[in-house]
C-alpha cells in the first residue's frame, strides 16, 4: 500500500515530469524528503509505479481573496524506471505517466526493490550522495571492464576514493586483508607516479597481502624494448656532422640483428619490440 502521497502529475515529456504538490503544508511536511537527488514513485495503476528522480523545485507564491499567501510548488522530475510487483525494478523501461496520476515519496522498501543487492550486482561502490542511507552496488566486472574517470578539483579527495574502489576488489578494511582464508587471487596493476598509494596497500606479513612496489632502483627494462628513438639517442651522437650516416648503419645493423634472433619471426622492423644481442667493440 502506497503512503504519504504528495500530490500528482501536472505533464509529462520524455524528459521531464511536472509534479504540483498539494499544499503548503504537504511540502512542509515532507521538505526532506523533497530534496534534488530524491526520489519519487507515481502511479502506474494498482501494482505498478515509474520511479523518479528530482531534478528542479519551484515555489510560486500568490495572494488569495482574502490577502493571505498562497504557495504552489512544482518539481521537476526525470524517469529512471519502472517498479512492478511482477518484474521488480526495470531501469531500461520507462512507461511514463498521464497527468493526474497520483505521486509518493519513495518508501524504504521501495528504495530496497531499486538498489537491491543480486548475484550480479555485488559489489559496494559506496553511498548516494543524496541519500546516505543507500548503499549502491553494481556489476562488479562491467565496472571494472570500462573506462572510469574520477575528476575533482585539488584536495577533492580522488586518490581516497580510487583506494577505496581498490581495497573493496581486494578485499582489504581497516588495514586487514578479508579475502586471506578465501584463497582470492586479485591482481591490480596502479602507475602510480607520485608514490600516493603505497601506505594504503602496506599491510602487515601477517595479513597475507603482497604488495610488488616497483620504483626506478627496482626496475629494470631490457634494452630491447626501446623503439629507434631512444636507441639513436643513447648510441648516436646526433651532433656529429656525419650522424646521419650512423643512423643509417645502425638501424641496418639492429634489423639484421633482430631477425637473426628471431628467425621465426616474419615481417621484423627496425622498431618491432623483439630481443636482440648488442656487443660493444672498442677500436684502439
Amino acid at each position: 500500500m502506497r503512503m504519504n502521497n504528495i500530490g500528482c502529475v501536472l505533464s509529462c515529456a520524455p524528459g521531464s515530469i511536472i509534479v504540483t504538490i498539494k499544499d503548503l503544508a504537504t511540502f512542509e511536511e515532507h521538505k526532506k524528503s523533497l530534496q534534488i537527488g530524491r526520489l519519487v514513485e507515481i502511479s502506474q495503476g494498482n501494482h505498478d509505479s515509474t520511479i523518479a528522480t528530482i531534478r528542479n523545485i519551484k515555489g510560486v507564491s500568490s495572494l488569495d481573496q482574502n490577502g493571505a499567501p498562497c504557495w504552489q510548488f512544482l518539481l521537476e522530475c526525470q524517469a529512471i524506471g519502472n517498479l512492478s510487483d511482477e518484474y521488480g525494478f526495470d531501469r531500461g523501461s520507462l512507461l511514463l505517466p498521464v497527468p493526474t496520476e497520483d505521486v509518493y515519496i519513495a518508501q524504504q522498501s521501495t528504495l530496497d526493490k531499486i538498489f537491491a543487492v543480486d548475484a550480479e550486482h555485488s559489489f559496494p561502490l559506496g553511498r548516494l550522495s543524496m541519500n546516505k542511507d543507500i548503499y549502491l552496488k553494481i556489476h562488479g566486472d562491467r565496472f571494472f571492464s570500462k573506462h572510469i574517470a574520477i575528476v575533482g578539483s585539488t584536495g577533492s579527495g580522488k586518490s581516497c576514493a580510487v583506494a577505496k574502489i581498490l581495497h573493496d576488489a581486494v578485499g582489504i578494511n581497516s588495514k586487514e586483508n578479508k579475502n586471506k582464508t578465501n584463497k582470492k587471487n586479485s591482481h591490480i596493476v596502479i602507475f602510480d607516479l607520485h608514490d600516493e598509494y603505497t601506505a594504503a596497500f602496506s599491510l602487515e606479513e601477517k595479513e597475507s597481502f603482497t604488495l610488488n612496489r616497483l620504483d626506478i632502483d627496482t626496475l629494470q627494462l631490457p634494452y630491447w624494448l626501446m623503439n629507434s628513438e631512444e636507441l639513436e639517442s643513447m648510441f648516436i651522437e646526433s651532433n656529429e656532422s656525419n650522424s646521419h650516416n650512423q643512423v643509417s648503419q645502425f638501424k641496418h645493423a639492429v634489423t639484421l640483428n633482430k631477425q637473426k634472433f628471431n628467425p621465426s619471426i616474419e615481417n621484423v622492423t627496425y622498431d618491432t619490440p623483439f630481443i636482440f644481442r648488442m656487443v660493444a667493440i672498442v677500436l684502439s
